[in-house]
């Protein structure tokens, strides 16, 4: 009989980080062999890949939709929940309740504190940090606390989640619009759900690169309906093997504090990274404190000098130092716990 896992990941109706990062672990979880049942449980208009795996559809981010998780946890009865960013007590409880094992991924710091309740301590089995920031540095003092205090999970900390760069269908892709590796930018600067200086992100960077004063096109990834400058190319979304082939070929990458960049920097790829949420900037600061990464504020007036500097630099220092952080991608490894914990 096979056994089941239950992905659980913030999402909204259009997707989302979250979801992605667990898309790349359940691909990744398959790749690795052994029966399992896979199953999601997303936000009913996000693109999800149904050719791939079964999704229960919810009304709304699992944070937002408790009835319907509680419900599906105990349909499905998984050996298995993995939440990513959203923890409630409720669905923790129905997990528990059906049997399923538990474990927690987190990245910023408001949904880490969420795997470091107390009141969580007998229902949490694992929780997986996503902090390359820290560079192998001691974690904080509230959260070595929140571990003392929840000795009964089992936390470990990681880097990166991606699939391995899929260079022949990211050549392939250039090569339908005239390019080249290395002949291209690529911005890439993620969610439309907020908005800074102003704009949403596509529109920011579309004004703020509009002057640009290069013989490179720049390419964007799901620019959706907004208008771009003449001469620049967008992109559908695609999936993140062939992402990482544009990342890693671009001479440059415009992007967030989010997880684009840690992917990029573990490919040694050069970034200029906006931080263009609250909880971006620290990571942003850890990252070009070793010169590892351009940076500038998240204004549309910063961001266009800092983009025709980098345009007109020799990056190639920019490339080693990336690689010299040692980021890892964790992908495997993580996918590699799931499958002890099912053996358990």
């Amino acid at each position: 009989m096979p056994r089941r896992v239950l992905f659980i990941p913030v999402s909204g109706g259009r997707g989302g980080g979250e979801l992605q990062r667990s898309l790349i672990l359940a691909r990744t979880l398959r790749a690795q062999g052994g029966d399992t049942d896979i199953r999601f449980l997303a936000h009913a208009q996000a693109p999800f890949p149904c050719e791939e795996f079964q999704r229960t559809p919810l009304p709304g981010s699992p944070t937002r939709s408790e009835p319907e998780v509680i419900a599906a946890i105990a349909d499905f009865a998984p050996d298995l929940c993995v939440f990513d960013s959203t923890l409630r007590m409720s669905a923790l409880r129905a997990a528990r309740a059906a049997g399923s094992r538990t474990a927690y991924l987190s990245v910023r710091p408001n949904s880490r504190w969420r795997g470091l309740d107390p009141r969580k301590r007998t229902l949490l089995d694992a929780h997986w940090i996503l902090a390359p920031e820290r560079l192998g540095a001691a974690p904080p003092w509230p959260e070595r606390l929140g571990r003392w205090l929840l000795r009964r999970t089992r936390f470990e900390y990681f880097n990166a989640v991606f699939e391995a760069p899929d260079t022949a269908a990211a050549s392939r892709l250039l090569a339908e619009h005239g390019l080249a590796p290395g002949r291209y930018m690529l911005a890439c600067p993620g969610g439309a759900g907020y908005t800074v200086d102003g704009l949403a992100p596509v529109p920011l960077l579309a004004e703020a690169g509009s002057a640009l004063r290069t013989t490179l096109p720049v390419l964007v990834v799901d620019p959706g309906d907004h208008a771009l400058p003449a001469g620049w190319i967008g992109l559908p979304r695609m999936p993140n093997r062939i992402l990482m082939g544009l990342v890693e070929g671009a001479r440059l990458n415009v992007v967030n504090g989010g997880g684009t960049l840690v992917q990029a920097l573990t490919l040694g790829a050069p970034c200029l990274a906006i931080p263009m949420q609250e909880e971006q900037a620290q990571r942003i600061a850890a990252f070009a404190a070793r010169d590892a990464v351009l940076t500038c504020a998240a204004e549309r007036t910063a961001i266009a000098t800092a983009w025709q500097d980098a345009a007109d630099a020799d990056l190639d220092g920019l490339r080693g130092r990336a690689r010299a952080l040692g980021l890892r991608n964790d992908a495997s490894t993580i996918a590699q716990r799931i499958q002890a914990m099912l053996a358990r």
